[in-house]
């Protein structure tokens, strides 16, 4: 397969999810967690490309918000400073949530980072504070998507999953083993957390309709 079909399966993937979660009402803000079983599923890419779609695709206003305080990416793939971020945001409630927000250029895009790495990260994402700051989020902007680690090491999804409209599973197609994946829907249904959809990453060769609709 061709790079650029690769690019196109990827493509059409994302228009999915974009038309199926966030534009199938776009009167009703949304604010989505977006998480995979395991690490190196491209979770965190995928969150990044999305967010520039929606802001191409919507007149309100698009935040990424990076909640993956063990392996923190989303302000290196925007090109955004990460000393000022979400973990301060939690720890000043104070101040207005916009202050940890970094604009995109002129677009209706902005990015919260995480402002760095917390190993133990469990309290945090409990704490009243972090409950105050994803409401806040969500009432400022019109399209919230939330960047956490995978399910697998940590349970940090489940977390900020609650306290969201759901979850987004991603998987890597040529990874991911189907246990896996179905371990991980187990997980957050027991958190009470629904889950939303589920896209394949990395895929390199195309599924056929009649079976990619039963994944």
């Amino acid at each position: 397969m061709t790079p650029a079909r690769m690019s196109q399966l990827l493509s059409e993937e994302e228009t999915k999810l974009l038309e199926a979660v966030f534009l199938a009402n776009p009167s009703v803000p949304k604010t989505i967690t977006f998480t995979s079983p395991e690490r190196c599923s491209g979770c965190s890419w995928l969150v990044w490309r999305i967010g520039q779609r929606l802001s191409e695709r919507v007149e309100g206003t698009v935040c990424v918000v990076d909640a993956n305080f063990h392996w923190p990416l989303i302000h290196s793939l925007f090109g955004t400073q990460n000393d000022r971020g979400l973990l301060h945001a939690a720890m000043r409630p104070d101040e207005p949530i916009r202050e940890f927000a970094q604009r995109i250029e002129d677009r209706n895009l902005w990015v919260i980072p995480s402002g760095g790495p917390l190993p133990d990260s469990n309290g945090l994402l409990s704490s009243d504070n972090m409950k105050r700051r994803i409401n806040e989020i969500s009432r400022e902007f019109d399209y919230v998507l939330i960047d956490t680690p995978a399910l697998r090491p940590c349970t940090d999804s489940g977390i900020i999953g609650g306290l969201t409209a759901g979850v987004v599973l991603v998987i890597a197609a040529n990874s991911t083993k189907r246990d896996t994946a179905m371990n991980s829907k187990m997980i957050l249904e027991a958190a009470n957390v629904p889950i939303l959809g589920a896209i394949l990453n990395r895929r390199t060769f195309p599924i056929p309709d009649q079976i990619y609709q039963y994944l």
